[in-house]
């Protein structure tokens, strides 16, 4: 049975591409934290704290000005062909512009101590866009990398990314700390992503293109729906340790930003499962729309009905036990990690506690009450794949928003008197309240399927 088990995980491509992930996001977690160590050592706790808020706010406004099109690939651009490339080629195009609007949009409307360290001249505006566009670019090659399965290539980036960095952090240098770690931070990850545009088509990943793509008004409309629905759920992220750190006192808020940090780390596992889900999952579904399309050919020049019917059912069976079958790994995969990371969180926890001294002692609770909230997480990344694989838009916003308000609504309402412990309750009931409604639709979709495949 083990052999067997491990035969089935060696050509599984979703348990694969999942490996690969997981190994670039502990590349990248190690790298990181390197980064922010030797940080530590050329800049004070002050200025080590305005180059990270920089980083986070260019995380945000990559967040909000996403509009869906990390998702819109994912599902539409798998394929080395001209349409494919096109649509990367649009994609490009747009989130340049969108993170440019949303990085001037943001330091106009923000003013802190660390948007001073880059408004006060033309060019810290201008890096700070460039350096919104390059990331945004970066997601868009990922998934292109993804889709071409050139899993060794990305791994590559982002061991580069990281690695590129650690020799500039201690460099003499003239100017503010603080903008030194945050350049060094983003400047890297922006350049190389562009840099790895052309070379996209030398190793086999697909190209770009500025052709007009014949479907650019159905996958725009499928990358709107997707962006309300990222904006809805991951609010969260965003809203959720900021309402606590208003809520709380700073010695509290220290020991919740840091289980937070491990959390969020965390939850890109299962997340990152569902994105390879949904790639492998896009080209099933692409493979059984030409296999439908070739029937209704067939038809057309006469050849029987009857035949051309089964050949189409055939190709419909087929393809629906595929993408379940591989659902179900994805599935197993994610909850098996979650299960396993929340069990581990009960004796990091208390650790950590220690590690850090006296006043971390909350660490211990905390990071087992937010950690066990994976576990309902793996399954709604997942079936919200599945959801965004058969195009099915009313479940996909069902899924988003009742995470997103689920989680929001407790915040708001509970979080400014009942401090950290009402957050760990908003988070956990949040995601539990998703996976019902993930699982709810997911058994809709599945009843709706099998009365399709029933002949009349």
């Amino acid at each position: 049975m083990t052999a067997t088990a491990i035969g089935r995980a060696r050509s599984s491509r979703v348990l694969q591409g999942s490996a690969w992930i997981l190994i670039g996001l502990g590349i990248q977690a190690l790298l990181g934290f390197l980064f922010w160590l030797l940080g530590s050592r050329v800049a004070t706790s002050d200025e080590l704290g305005q180059a990270s808020a920089l980083f986070t706010a260019i995380q945000f406004v990559n967040y909000a000005s996403g509009l869906g099109l990390t998702i819109a690939l994912a599902r539409h651009a798998t394929r080395r062909n001209a349409e494919s490339d096109a649509l990367f080629g649009w994609a490009v195009a747009a989130t340049v512009v969108s993170s440019v609007i949303g990085g001037v949009a943001y330091l106009a409307l923000v003013d802190t101590s660390a948007t001073r360290l880059v408004t006060g001249s033309p060019g810290g505006w201008l890096l700070f866009s460039a350096y919104t566009a390059g990331t945004s670019i970066g997601l868009l090659v990922d998934v292109r990398l993804m889709a071409a399965r050139r899993w060794g290539w990305l791994v590559a980036r982002l061991a580069f990314i990281g690695l590129i960095r650690l020799p500039l952090v201690v460099l003499p240098v003239s100017i503010d700390p603080a903008l030194w770690l945050y350049n060094l931070m983003l400047a890297p990850a922006a350049l190389v992503a562009v840099l790895t545009i052309p070379v996209l088509h030398w190793i086999g990943a697909g190209s770009i293109s500025w052709h007009r793509p014949q479907t650019l008004g159905s996958v725009a409309r499928y990358a709107g729906v997707n962006w309300v629905a990222t904006l809805s759920s991951q609010a969260p992220q965003f809203i959720l340790p900021l309402v606590v750190a208003q809520s709380v006192r700073p010695s509290v808020n220290a020991s919740f930003f840091l289980a937070w940090t491990v959390t969020g780390l965390v939850f890109l596992v299962p997340a990152a499962i569902a994105q390879v889900l949904l790639v492998e999952g896009g080209k099933d579904a692409d493979g059984h729309d030409s296999e439908a399309d070739a029937a209704g050919l067939d038809l057309l020049e006469g050849d029987d009905p009857a035949s051309s019917a089964a050949e189409g059912s055939s190709a419909a069976v087929v393809s629906t036990v595929t993408a379940e079958g591989r659902a179900k790994e994805a599935l197993a995969f994610s909850l098996g990690l979650a299960t396993v990371a929340w069990l581990a969180s009960l004796a990091i926890g208390p650790l950590f506690a220690h590690v850090f001294g006296p006043g971390y002692h909350r660490l211990g609770r905390l990071l087992p009450s937010l950690m066990v909230a994976g576990i309902p997480w793996a399954i709604t990344s997942i079936r919200l794949s599945e959801a965004r694989i058969r195009r099915d838009q009313v479940a996909t916003v069902a899924i988003t928003l009742t995470l997103g308000l689920g989680i929001l609504l407790p915040t708001l309402l509970f979080v400014p008197d009942g401090g950290t412990l009402a957050a760990t309750r908003a988070w956990v009931f949040g995601n539990v309240a998703g996976a019902v409604v993930a699982i709810a639709v997911h058994h809709r979709a599945m009843r709706a399927s099998a009365r399709a495949l029933v002949p009349d």
